[in-house]
């Protein structure tokens, strides 16, 4: 999992010391906690500003834990940024709102600037890490309230609809996050055989991914990909 890196509690729970000296208490993880002061210090929206920050330096943990370099690893940013542009292309014959599915792709992943990019195999469970990353939203729309109230709940609500699936530009987003993870994969695998990735490196496994998705558009894209796929890396 890759964290800002003044933050010393975005991972498990900060520890300090009971009353008696001898147990230790587990402090229960918020934003606060894991937000470097040096930010927390600045004024909105600068603050919320730097916080962004943490999504462009952030790599994927996925592509990390799979050992692809570091340096060659996507960010969290990097991802969100060409879900958002894919999203321009829905189809208007379903009228989805592409600048909405463009807004959601842009904001579904922010609280990993603070939460980090926690994957299955990190100690926190999934109901602590939905948890995280609702109170770090919570967090980050309060923080822009008083310069932009119509800005925050918007933040907010585009976050919420992706979480819950909750109307049709949602669900379109979630099969762009797929495909669009499933299209970094291939590139990573051509990657590979050109010598710029470690031989070792496997991302097969990656492809059960492929049967979530459901658009119509989003399945023949996906098309295309395993095409490529085959033709090119020979899966």
């Amino acid at each position: 999992m890759q964290v800002p890196a003044e933050a010393s509690a975005t991972t498990g729970s900060a520890a300090s010391t009971a009353a008696n000296g001898t147990e230790p208490l587990q402090q229960q993880w918020t934003p606060e906690l894991a937000i470097p002061k040096s930010i927390l210090s600045l004024p909105a929206p600068l603050s919320f500003f730097r916080i962004l920050r943490f999504l462009k330096t952030q790599r994927r943990t996925g592509w990390l834990d799979k050992g692809i370099q570091h340096g060659n690893a996507e960010s969290i940013s990097d991802h969100m940024y060409r879900m958002a542009v894919m999203s321009m292309l829905a189809p208007p014959e379903d009228n989805l709102d592409s600048r909405k599915c463009a807004m959601i792709a842009l904001v579904h992943d922010l609280a990993e600037a603070v939460v980090g990019d926690l994957t299955p195999s990190d100690p926190v469970g999934a109901d602590e890490k939905h948890r995280r990353e609702r109170e770090t939203m919570n967090y980050l729309a309060d923080l822009i309230r008083p310069l932009n109230p119509d800005a925050a709940s918007q933040l907010y609500t585009l976050y919420l609809e992706y979480e819950e699936m909750s109307t049709p530009e949602a669900r379109f987003v979630k099969d762009l996050d797929k495909f669009e993870f499933l299209l970094q994969t291939v590139e990573y695998e051509m990657d590979v055989l050109e010598g710029k990735e470690d031989k070792k490196v496997e991302l097969a496994d990656f492809f059960k991914a492929r049967s979530k998705i459901k658009h119509p558009l989003v399945k023949q894209w996906l098309g295309q990909l395993e095409d490529e796929r085959k033709n090119v890396v020979g899966l």
